[in-house]
């Protein structure tokens, strides 16, 4: 362990080493054994040489330790100053230590850079000048409370251009959706009969087709009890999903083309509960062309609800017919208790699995 010392120096030439003191008081003792001073009317002012900084506490003289804990010689330089009468600084005023025009002087020397910022401030300590350090106590207040008022100011304006940004968006917002309106094609209000209904759109869960505009919505007399979904924007068309779902079609209508003798599927409401549902319908060859033996009435993925596929194991010929079997199997999975209707679609597909003819679109419904 390094034994440290300290080296006491005063501005009249007088030195004197003592051994590093543990504390602040202990060295203003060790100071007054070497330099006494009257301790009702002097104290002793201590300046670190090494860095030229006044140690006044006990904070500043641990700061000291720290920062020369492995040097064996510190350095200091010991001044006797006349005390002053202690008043705390937050409540004297401004007048009691400059006049006014001495208050305007001072300020003149305090340049301010466009970014709020004081430069060239002079905190030397004045030893021969108590005064000095009130002035350099209020150069630091100001310099703080600028910065404080940048920071103050630069929050402020980012707060009122983001609040802009804002509302410019939401503005623009509102405009492009008025400009680009949304419209429903080919679809039709229940209720007052406007064709292409345009913004929202509300369409009944339970009802097969029943469609509402914005403005019917509310005063409608549908059933209330069924469940209306708020539609912003447009969905594909029954016609457009036909279409999509058609689009692998390999052959004319014309010449290979079907038809069911059934629309609907109706099931009494205690069937729900059932593991598998059961419906027999008649298709019919309406093409112009004899079918091959092992066509498929395939049921479509976008159906609500799946149906079994029926291989038809026969050759149909123009305007044959042949019965099959629509069977719903573990369907409970898909079925909704407010719900009592949904729609399953079926296309007819040749051996080679390429589709043929118009798709069958039926409503599976429970009734009392």
């Amino acid at each position: 362990m390094i034994k440290r010392i300290i080296k006491l120096r005063t501005s009249k030439g007088l030195a004197k080493r003592i051994d590093f003191p543990n504390d602040f008081n202990e060295l203003i003792e060790k100071t007054q054994s070497f330099l006494p001073i009257d301790e009702n009317t002097k104290k002793y002012q201590f300046i670190d040489e090494k860095v030229d900084r006044e140690v006044r506490n006990q904070e500043d003289f641990e700061l000291m330790s720290k920062n020369y804990e492995k040097e064996k010689i510190l350095k200091l330089l010991v001044n006797i100053v006349e005390k002053e009468k202690e008043e705390p600084f937050g409540e004297i005023a401004i007048s009691h230590v400059f006049s006014k025009n001495k208050l305007e002087e001072e300020s003149l020397n305090l340049s301010i850079s466009p970014n709020l910022e004081i430069n060239n401030i002079n905190e030397k300590k004045d030893e021969e000048d108590p005064d000095e350090k009130i002035k350099n106590d209020i150069k630091t207040l100001v310099r703080n409370k600028m910065k404080d008022l940048e920071n103050n100011i630069v929050l402020d304006i980012y707060k009122s251009i983001k609040t802009q940004m804002n509302l410019n968006e939401e503005k623009v917002n509102t405009f492009d959706l008025n400009q680009n309106e949304q419209i429903h094609k080919n679809i039709k209000c229940n209720n007052c009969g406007k064709e292409n209904i345009k913004g929202i759109r509300y369409k009944c869960l339970q009802c097969s087709d029943f469609n509402l505009c914005g403005e019917c919505e509310s005063y409608c007399d549908h059933d209330k009890n069924h469940i209306l979904i708020k539609i912003r924007k447009p969905i594909k068309e029954e016609e457009e999903l036909l279409m999509r779902m058609n689009r692998n079609l390999k052959y004319k209508t014309n010449d290979y083309n079907y038809s069911v003798d059934k629309k609907d599927f109706i099931f009494e409401m205690d069937k729900k509960e059932n593991d598998i549902l059961m419906q027999q319908l008649t298709l019919k060859n309406t093409g112009n062309e004899s079918w091959k033996v092992g066509n498929i009435f395939k049921c479509l993925p976008d159906s609500m609800i799946k149906g079994n596929d029926f291989k038809i194991e026969c050759k149909l010929n123009k305007d044959q017919t042949v019965n099959i079997e629509i069977i719903f199997d573990n369907f409970k999975d898909k079925i909704m208790p407010s719900v009592n209707e949904y729609f399953v679609y079926y296309q007819m597909f040749n051996a080679n699995n390429e589709a043929f003819g118009n798709i069958s679109k039926f409503r599976v419904i429970f009734q009392n």
